[in-house]
């Protein structure tokens, strides 16, 4: 590693922030802390300027105590550099203006980190993997997000995805109602039927190509997010069941709802606590029986290899390029709740289309309100 050639979001480094209203004792206090000669302040989320030891003799010469305000010292006028200018335009300012750290700032002035003439002697390993990396499996391939960068396959195929997976709870609804319809009478209980289209949507989804892509998902996050090599080869020897696939969180919603609304017991004061109690305790472990069971199967080559262009991909972004933080609306948008959400109420208006035009009975009809996404 070159750190006059690498770009400069990979030689930057966090630095703990203050605001203009903090003290220089609180600054001073900081400056020890991080020892990078200067402390970045932050207004409104916004970079403002730089804090240096300097700064504070200065403060103290004319006249300011420990307990004043910063504001009156900070270097809003120091030149700021960009995440993607490289290490000889940090040299080359350092010098010519005699600082001791350089801010890099990205556009919006969102503050990336310092730059010193330390770190361009020995900079700091570039932490090149995200710490966590969700997805989706598509029709179409497998789609990752870190929630700021995505990679894989693009966002329409999240839409189908949706319309797929409604789809299937079509399909398993439907043949659900009809083996439910031949049970005898006293059998015809609303539970029981809810229970056979879940076993029945489970199956159908075992049984498509849309579980296999599904555990190559999970299994090219894993490479990801334990830094090993993003190969088929290694891929393949990845677990397909995963803590963070939504299929705990759908596993947990049931388990809570099914008890709290259950007859017994009658005090809901004490429903509602043994439905916490069963949740917190099954719903990772039934979960995972799901997951290995039902919303995934066994990866062939052709899958895997789906993971590895998405991992590659996201990876190849997030190590190339500055990404700075996703604000909430962005990391729910790279999420692709939305786009599965779109694409199964697609599906169901498509359905419920068709029960008009062929004069389907109201008794035939499914309704569904099953919208869950699958992935970590």
């Amino acid at each position: 590693m070159d750190p006059v050639t690498e770009p400069l979001y990979r030689l930057a480094v966090a630095a703990s922030v203050i605001s203009p209203s903090n003290t220089l004792r609180l600054a001073a206090a900081r400056l020890a802390e991080e020892g990078l000669g200067a402390i970045p302040v932050i207004q409104d989320h916004q970079y403002m300027g730089l804090v240096t030891e300097r700064d504070l003799a200065r403060a103290l010469a004319n006249g300011a105590t420990p307990d004043d305000i910063i504001e009156p010292w900070v270097r809003t006028q120091d030149p700021t550099l960009a995440p993607a200018e490289t290490g000889a335009a940090a040299l080359r300012m350092l010098v010519e203006h005699e600082l001791t750290a350089i801010a890099v700032v990205a556009p919006e002035r969102h503050f990336v980190g310092l730059v010193t003439p330390r770190l361009l002697v020995a900079p700091v390993e570039f932490e090149s993997r995200p710490r966590q990396v969700g997805g989706m499996a598509t029709p179409f391939g497998v789609y990752l997000t870190t929630g700021a960068a995505s990679g894989g396959v693009p966002m329409w195929a999240l839409i189908a995805s949706g319309a797929y997976m409604f789809g299937l709870f079509f399909v398993g609804a439907h043949v659900a109602l009809f083996a439910f319809l031949a049970l005898p009478t006293k059998a015809q209980i609303p539970w029981i039927y809810d229970l056979m289209s879940f076993v029945f949507f489970l199956l159908a989804l075992r049984l498509s190509p849309l579980a296999k892509i599904h555990a190559a998902e999970h299994m090219t996050v894993h490479a990801i997010e334990q830094n090993e090599a993003i190969t088929p080869e290694v891929v393949a020897r990845m677990p397909r069941v995963h803590p963070r696939c939504g299929t705990n969180l759908a596993i947990g919603a049931s388990l809570f709802l099914g008890v709290l609304n259950s007859p017994w017991p009658a005090e809901q004061e004490l429903r509602l606590l043994i439905a916490v109690l069963v949740t917190v305790t099954l719903f990772r472990p039934l979960g995972s029986f799901v997951q290995m069971w039902g919303t995934t199967a066994p990866a062939k080559a052709k899958h895997i290899a789906l993971g590895v262009a998405a991992g590659r991909d996201l990876l190849q972004k997030y190590e190339s390029q500055y990404i700075p933080p996703a604000s909430v609306p962005r990391k729910l948008l790279h999420s692709g709740i939305l786009q599965i959400m779109v694409g199964a109420i697609l599906a169901q208006l498509v359905a419920m289309a068709a029960y008009e035009v062929l004069r389907v009975p109201v008794t035939q009809r499914v309704i569904s309100a099953f919208l869950l996404p699958f992935g970590p």
